[in-house]
This record gives structure tokens, sequence and C-alpha cells, in this order.
């Protein structure tokens, strides 16, 4: 279920020119961690981009957890809180995806669907008058695996 086309993979120096201008230093933990992100095919866990060979200096997880939560903070990842499971990271940079989450093992799939709702958040940041409006659909079920 998971597609390839339609996204748009961000340039490392993109990134950092956008870090750089959000007033972020230019870290070995921050190339690191932006290469994992850039080159992830879904969200990651703290614990997935600390563990990702990509990721490639020593950090402890609370400098990573600090590193993903400025990037939060300055609109370069966005924090997608599975309920109960431990959050996922992707990047914003790119087009809007959707998702399908297993209940029971919590993991997470690509929808390669055209987003149903994407002219309804048009009409409402119309018709309310809100700009840079964003919404996250998520689905979810037991897997292939699990059921």
């Amino acid at each position: 279920m998971s597609h390839s086309h339609n996204i748009k993979v961000p340039s490392l120096d993109g990134l950092l020119s956008t870090c750089s201008e959000a007033g972020l230093r230019k870290t070995k933990a921050l190339v690191s961690g932006l290469k994992v992100l850039a080159s992830a095919k879904h969200p990651l866990t703290l614990h997935q981009i600390a563990k990702s060979p990509i990721f490639d200096v020593e950090c402890d997880p609370a400098t990573i957890y600090r590193l993903v939560t400025k990037l939060e903070e300055h609109r370069i990842v966005r924090r997608i809180g599975f309920h109960s499971r431990a959050a996922h990271y992707c990047l914003r940079e790119g087009n809007h995806q959707d998702y399908l989450i297993c209940r029971d093992c919590g993991s997470i799939e690509v929808l390669d669907i055209a987003c149903p709702v994407e002219h309804l958040e048009e009409q409402i940041a119309s018709d309310c008058g809100y700009s840079d409006l964003e919404h996250e659909l998520e689905f979810y079920g037991r897997c292939g695996t699990c059921k």
C-alpha cells in the first residue's frame, strides 16, 4: 500500500538552509538526523532515528529528543502521535501523506490514495479565514500479520 509517486524528496542542502534560517546550528547530529528523515519512506520513532545506520554520530537519547523537538518547533518536522504508541516523526517538506496503522503492532503504511479531504481542507481554510491549514488522516485496523 505504500507509494513512491507524488512524494517530493527534500534535498539536504535545502533542509540545512531552512534550519539555518530558523536559527538552528549546523551540528553533526542535525545533519545526521535530517539525512535519516529525508531518506525515510515512512514516519520514524526517535529510537528508529537513533538506530538508523545513516545516523552516524554518537548521541544520547535526550540529545536526539531535543534535536527532533527543535525541528518540530520550527515546523521542519511533523510529530505524528499515534495515540498509545510512541510518537513518530517525518519531514514536513514534500507532499501530504495519509496513514494506515495497526492497532496491535503499531506498523505504519503510507496510503496510496488520493486524499479524500484535501478539498474540504481548502474549503475550511477559505470559509474560516485560516492560512497554513493542515490535517492528518489516520486509519486504524489490524495488519495482515496481526490478524
